[in-house]
């Protein structure tokens, strides 16, 4: 596949001279009236682009009406002529991306031959279109703005509703309360979106933009596939001067800032190399860009973590301490807190039968303690000795969090990028292509693990090319055709890749020399996690063989007739996405600490170790991957639309739209999918072709005979699941000009939110019987045996029936589905907007908009087994087990979780707005912006995860219970971007006949900068090592709101000295309590066990955000047309400390509860303060 790619590419870029068209078109539109106001029918109306000297004619018509639609961005002049009157020259116009811009003219009476020339006004008012919310950052923004890694979307947010995405799927940001998933990004109007999971597919060079839009609401009727916002990019163009630009940008650690929780300044040395031209390679005609960028970023990456001391590698557990159960608010920096920790801790042996304890062993548990807490050498599993030399020794001190040791490695980010543009004029007809190419590798040390000898290396390239014609029917007439291509090949390995590490380690085996042979880089070190520990292990997902492509092709057409303005259209979209699902193909291998704990149960769960557990290598469970499936999977997505823009007066303007588009569920070629459909009760599969040699085995071992159909024999299409073909979706949107000052806009949209394929490779692909996930657990409370699954032999002898998914829930397997017949998900879009132009180039923006999502689609466990506290004290026995089998809690007991997707999610948005904004003139432009808003879901994710997210509903017979506020939720935003040039020196203010010394050591320089201010993103409150099982809940009771005032008796610093928040305002649900080996205490089961906490989600405010960038520039003018500028630019100049939630943090009764440990990335997540240098040469 990418050898395709490459060969497309090539061939597109030698057929760039025969392609055609332009994309991310502005419109210039216009009355032309007499100085009595009548209309003129019939005047000559010419506009001409200053750049390239490409032109365009039209007459107004019988209302003296003009439009010239697909105009490429830039500068023009307006030429209009009537018999009768003076010809009037409009020149200064600038048109940006996605401009709808009015230039009314008005003719003063005298000879054609007589010319009256003015200057265009500096317009800030959107007056046209009613629909769109948004805006465009210039070129001058691009360029001058401190970004952060020079990646210009950091100016997205800068444009109200626009906000981070906090834990959500995806890369960019939530819009107007949209998922994140659904903002869609064009270059050049090329779908430029990575199917996959949704982040933007190139990100081209800042250097080669001439600008973006960022349209967060409401945008045209001919735009689809998403929901969310849309960021246009422009590619620049070339014109008839020849331009270009040289930059390099480098940044060190000199001047840079120690992290928070960091001992010593981080080392980082990043060095970027921009070089871009443009110019003409036939005057009048033929114009190219072409633009080179290369980043070397290496970055030292600090992790904290938990490993084993020589003690515990040696077997003696003296003077260790249980880890699960520690209460937040103990000082484990206390000698005495540590001392009575010792003293509760016991390292116990299932093996044998002792009198360690009269109340085990009056129960018939074999739990004798190993004397001292020591375990003898000859009981060491020789596979756990090998392993454990893959730790090193503690380096920290005594900490709350308990945490042992700090270990520092490079991060590397190195990429090279080209874009190449070409644009050709052919009497009226416009004809351009580009293409870019992107090839990145990255090597990450801690991958895999906290450790950094479990690294990775991704090699990730991409690309996108397009071509396209623009035909000119007549003045009044136009058709624009596109076809383009995007892609991605990612291919990640270990560092253990292909050197039978598993051999050497002693470990047991489970790939296949197939799989070697078809998945190379799969042969790699396993994941082996001893909880509460740094785990051992390359990722788990390795490795990464992604091949991504979208090829699509668009018609359009657009017609001008009286007051309407028409365009309507079809696009298609063809995606391919092939990625083989790996996951736990090694083996995962955990290590809990039951199995030396003196029980079963929660209550008593921090008694044994993980890392006893591992010496000894008695497993808690192993995870496996059984079959291999490579989902090689396709998508059709297509759309038509109808948008007329109608001049109902000069004044008012109407934007009337519709649009159909669909979807289509994916298909594998190969038919190596399927679903769960409630239904039926059974897994329908694409067909029965291709199914594994052993699937009539498969079925007897899991009793599954009858629980299978085939599509065809189901009724459904090869996808399994249907697609939603009604999908018309309406826009409409009103633009009233009050005066040539005031403007009152409004608009409503419905919008079709697309997919992201991943969710669907994952749940459809990932299935029974094509690959099984194995899940081999140590039965719990075994009466007088031993652990029977062992690290050195972790399948044993005991069959697959027996031990598969075992425990509590029994031995099903788990399947996934979709909902057959999924509603398609949309949204509703609305908005209301006030804008005043005021003096000196600046505008007033007020707006309300709001959004409803509806039929989002959401996972939950459709198979949930819901426990009471009637069936625990019904079955539970003395030694902890069952005397049935917990599975017949399941609505389905032939299966065991089964992870479903239904649509019925819906979201809710609501903000005010308030913006006031200064285009560029004499180099000053500022931007601020306010918004108050609220975003409530019940899901803000496909998968849920994350530290504020859940991969499953808490109660799948109340969905309802998952309404909250969006993990992306920020009550308040104020964000400010500005420049300014220092008035002083040649061609400004003061300063106009200095000498050069004078100007070379005062002149030229410039200030600039961005400030972010978030308040903080909701999170939900969790209870530690909630063991359902015994009737706890993973949510707590709520007893009091749970903000935490600022206390300065507790400490100075809040989630630093004290919890952030109440950690006092939450209780556990109360859980049955085993019989207790400490003391007489039999069974017992208070009411309210099983039941549900009262806490919600989402519920308190986390820590907010707060960040400001500085650059000063000095400029030498070099010669007329070229300057040479030195920047220096500072990035969190405050060094504000922003600090980010982790898991163990919202946790109010575990080990760092309430407390922060991490800070913010540098950028966006508001890291400490470091410094970036450049010189630029244009």
């Amino acid at each position: 596949m990418k050898n395709r790619a490459l060969i497309l590419v090539g061939a597109l870029a030698l057929l760039a001279p025969l392609c055609f068209g332009q994309a991310n078109l502005a419109t210039l539109t216009g009355t032309v009236t007499d100085s009595g106001g009548g209309v003129i029918p019939g005047a000559d109306v010419t506009v001409i682009n200053t750049g390239t000297a490409i032109s365009r004619d039209q007459s107004t018509n019988e209302i003296g009406s003009f439009t010239f639609p697909a105009l490429i961005p830039g500068d023009y002049q307006l030429i209009v002529t009537s018999e009768g009157f003076q010809q009037h020259v409009e020149q200064g116009i600038v048109l940006r991306t996605g401009d709808n811009r009015r230039v009314d003219v008005e003719l003063e009476l005298g000879q054609v031959t007589e010319s009256v020339t003015v200057d265009a006004q500096l317009v800030t008012l959107n007056t046209e279109n009613g629909m769109i919310k948004g805006d465009v950052i210039v070129q001058e923004e691009i360029q001058e703005l401190p970004l952060n890694g020079r990646d210009f979307t950091d100016l997205a947010f800068f444009v109200p509703g626009v906000v981070p995405r906090g834990s959500a799927q995806g890369s960019f940001a939530s819009i107007n309360g949209a998922r994140p998933t659904n903002t869609n990004f064009y270059v050049d109007g090329f779908d430029n979106r990575n199917v996959q999971g949704g982040a933007a597919q190139v990100r081209p060079n800042i250097d080669a933009l001439q600008e973006f839009k960022m349209e967060t609401s409401g945008y045209s009727a001919e735009y689809g596939r998403m929901a969310g916002g849309i960021l246009n990019m422009s590619l620049r163009s070339g014109t008839n001067q020849f331009h270009g630009n040289i930059s390099y940008f480098m940044r060190n650690d000199v001047l840079d800032a120690r992290a928070f929780f960091e001992q010593e300044k981080t080392n980082l040395l990043q060095n970027q190399f921009s070089a871009t031209a443009t110019g003409p390679i036939k005057k009048n005609r033929t114009f190219f860009m072409l633009s080179y960028e290369l980043q070397r970023r290496d970055q030292e990456q600090t992790r904290l973590s938990r490993v084993p001391t020589p003690m515990e590698i040696g077997g003696d557990f003296s003077q260790s301490i249980g880890l699960s159960h520690i209460d937040n608010q103990l000082d484990v920096t206390d000698d005495a807190v540590l001392d009575q920790l010792r003293s509760q801790f016991v390292i116990r042996d299932r093996t044998s039968r002792g009198g360690c304890n009269a109340n085990l062993v009056r129960r018939g548990r074999n739990n004798s303690c190993f004397p001292n807490d020591v375990i003898p050498m000859s009981r060491a599993d020789p596979v756990a000795q090998r392993l454990f030399r893959e730790y090193p020794a503690p380096n920290l001190g005594k900490r709350r969090d308990l945490l042992n040791y700090l270990v520092v490695d490079n991060d590397d980010d190195h990429f090279d990028s080209t874009i190449f543009k070409i644009d050709h004029k052919l009497g009226e007809n416009n004809l351009a292509a580009r293409v870019q190419y992107r090839a990145n590798n990255l090597e990450s040390p801690f991958a895999g693990s906290p450790l950094p000898q479990f690294g990775n290396t991704i090699d990730d390239n991409r690309y996108l090319a397009g071509a396209d014609y623009t035909h000119m029917f007549s003045p009044t007439a136009l058709m624009e055709v596109r076809f383009g291509f995007s892609g991605n090949d990612r291919f990640g390995r270990g560092a253990f890749t292909d050197q039978n590490i598993i051999e050497e380690l002693g470990m047991v085996n489970f790939l296949s020399e197939e799989d070697r042979q078809l998945y190379p880089g799969i042969d790699d070190f396993p994941v082996v996690n001893p909880d509460n520990h740094a785990n051992l292990g390359s990722a788990n997902n390795l490795p990464i063989i992604t091949d991504v492509s979208d090829t699509q092709w668009s018609v359009k057409m657009t017609n001008i007739k009286g007051a309407h303005t028409v365009k309507y259209g079809f696009n298609y979209n063809y995606v391919i996405y092939e990625r083989p699902g790996v996951n736990a193909a090694r083996g995962v291998y955990r290590f809990r600490g039951f199995r030396t704990g003196g029980c079963n149960s929660a209550r008593c769960r921090n008694w044994g170790s993980p890392i006893a557990d591992m010496y000894l290598g008695w497993l808690h469970n192993v995870n496996v991957r059984e079959g291999i499936n490579a989902p090689d999977w396709r998508q059709v997505a297509m759309g038509a639309f109808f948008n007329d823009d109608w001049k109902v007066t000069p004044r008012l303007t109407m934007n009337l739209g519709v649009r159909w588009e669909v979807n289509q569920m994916p298909w594998d070629v190969n038919d190596k999918m399927g679903s769960f459909v409630p239904e039926h009760n059974k897994i329908v599969l694409s067909s029965d072709r291709n199914l594994p040699d052993n699937f009539d085995q498969l079925l007897g071992d899991f009793n599954l005979q009858d629980r299978f159909l085939t599509a065809a024999e189901a009724g459904y299409p090869r996808s399994v699941i249907q697609t939603d073909w009604n999908n018309l979706t309406p826009r409409l949107g009103i633009a009233y000009r009050v005066t040539d000052k005031l403007v009152v806009r409004s608009g409503y949209g419905l919008f079709v939110a697309g997919t992201i394929l991943n969710p669907f490779r994952n749940n459809l692909g990932n299935i029974f019987p094509y690959t099984i996930n194995t899940n081999y657990v140590a039965r719990n409370a075994t009466p007088n045996r031993a652990p029977e699954v062992l690290l050195s032999d972790p399948l044993g002898t005991l069959g697959r029936d027996v031990v598969i998914g075992g425990g509590w829930l029994g031995n099903r397997p788990t399947a996934s589905g979709i909902t057959q017949r999924p509603s398609q998900a949309y949204l509703q879009s609305w908005n209301f907007t006030i804008e005043r132009q005021l003096p000196g180039g600046t505008s007033v923006e007020i707006d309300y908009r709001g959004s409803k999502g509806t039929h989002l689609i959401r996972r939950y466990d459709h198979n949930q087994a819901i426990r009471t506290r009637e069936w625990f004290l019904a079955n539970r026995t003395e030694t902890g087990g069952f005397t049935e089998n917990a599975q017949s809690l399941r609505p389905n007991p032939d299966w065991n979780a089964i992870n479903f997707y239904n649509t019925g999610s819906n979201s809710n948005y609501n903000a005010a707005n308030i913006s006031w904004r200064k285009r560029s003139r004499r180099g000053i432009f500022w931007r601020v912006n306010y918004s108050f808003s609220k975003s409530i879901d019940d899901a803000s994710r496909t998968n849920g995860g994350g530290a504020t997210d859940f991969a499953n509903a808490l109660d799948r017979r109340n969905l309802r219970l998952e309404r909250g506020r969006s993990t992306w939720d920020r009550r308040h935003v104020f964000t400010m971007v500005g420049n300014f040039n220092l008035p002083f020196g040649r061609g400004r203010r003061w300063g106009a006949q200095w000498n050069r010394v004078a100007q070379a050591a005062f002149g030229g320089w410039q200030l600039s900068g961005t400030q972010t201010s978030y308040s903080g993103s909701p999170f939900t409150v969790m209870a530690a090592n909630a063991d359902q099982n015994l009737g706890e809940s993973l949510r707590p009771h709520r007893l009091a709101h749970g903000a935490q005032a600022e206390d300065p008796s507790l400490g100075i610093k809040r989630g630093i000295d004290y919890p952030f928040f109440d950690t006092g305002a939450f209780q556990n649900v109360p859980s049955c309590v085993d019989a207790d080996p400490e003391s007489d205490q039999e069974l017992f089961c208070p009411e309210g066990a099983f039941g549900l906490g009262t806490a919600g989600r989402n519920i308190l405010d986390g820590p907010g955000l707060f960040t400001a960038n500085v650059a000063v520039s000095k400029n030498f003018q070099i010669r007329e047309g070229m300057r040479l500028q030195l920047r220096i630019e500072s990035f969190n100049f405050l060094n504000r400390t922003n600090f980010i939630m982790t898991n163990a943090f919202r946790r109010f009764n575990g080990v760092g509860g309430g407390y922060f440990t991490r800070t913010g990335n540098i950028g966006r997540g508001g890291g400490p303060r470091i410094f970036q240098y450049a010189l630029k040469l244009r």
